[in-house]
């Protein structure tokens, strides 16, 4: 309750570190959620917001591809326009676990093994006991999905689940999330200013040195301009 003494709020603004970090957050869910419509087979691993984002792991055997982004982020953005509360509720740890089991997500299984207390909490986009999405997940979240700012998917990558090469290999789905627009292209200006600089594409432009994938990747061969320098 809020007239509890013991309960402290605090007042987040997406353009503070703290506010971006929550709506980042609430950004993977979303993504999750768009995935998840159009792939129903998916199987949702962890989506944590990281540095200038976010990322979700997930297995599902379709392998996405920078072709599949634009229509991830069309219904991410009618995700957005549907303006759904974030609705968090809680259960049992036990009622919880017996949940999960019938849902029949052993990752999900796996996450709620390793987290602490006597009970589970798990986040709604909408209202609980609806046919809507939701997600195993401490939380917090922003009021709505209105509320994630301007988002891109960026790219997706290779990840083994707990970083154990003998588990199956998931896919990671990288997305970024800023405040508005304006700061969204500001962030996608500097990584392209940052790729024009970057010294592993310049270095084999100017034939200083090559990169084989049979030999390892990030591995110079260096030719003879570069042995020279």
């Amino acid at each position: 309750p809020l007239h509890d003494p013991k309960v402290k709020l605090e007042a987040l603004k997406i353009n503070d570190d703290d506010g971006l970090y929550v709506a980042r957050h609430s950004a993977a869910h979303v993504m999750a959620e768009a995935i998840c419509d159009l792939w129903p087979q998916t199987k949702l691993v962890y989506g944590p917001p990281v540095d200038n984002g976010f990322y979700y792991d997930i297995d599902l055997d379709h392998k996405l591809t920078p072709e599949d982004f634009e229509k991830i982020e069309a219904r991410m953005a009618e995700i957005v326009k549907e303006d759904r509360p974030f609705v968090r509720y809680e259960m049992p740890r036990d009622v919880a676990m017996k949940k999960l089991a019938e849902e029949g997500n052993e990752y999900k299984i796996d996450n709620a093994e390793r987290a602490d207390g006597d009970t589970l909490s798990f986040y709604v986009t909408g209202q609980p006991n609806e046919s809507c999405f939701e997600d195993l997940c401490r939380g917090p979240h922003v009021p709505s999905t209105s509320r994630i700012g301007a988002f891109k998917v960026m790219q997706v990558a290779g990840a083994y689940h707990h970083g154990d090469a003998s588990q199956q290999m998931l896919q990671r789905v990288y997305g970024t999330a800023w405040p508005d627009k304006k700061a969204l292209r500001q962030h996608l200006n500097m990584l392209e200013e940052a790729r024009k600089r970057d010294h592993r594409r310049i270095g084999q432009e100017m034939g200083l040195f090559v990169v084989d994938p049979l030999v390892g990747p990030g591995l110079v061969l260096w030719k003879p301009r570069g042995a020279v320098i």
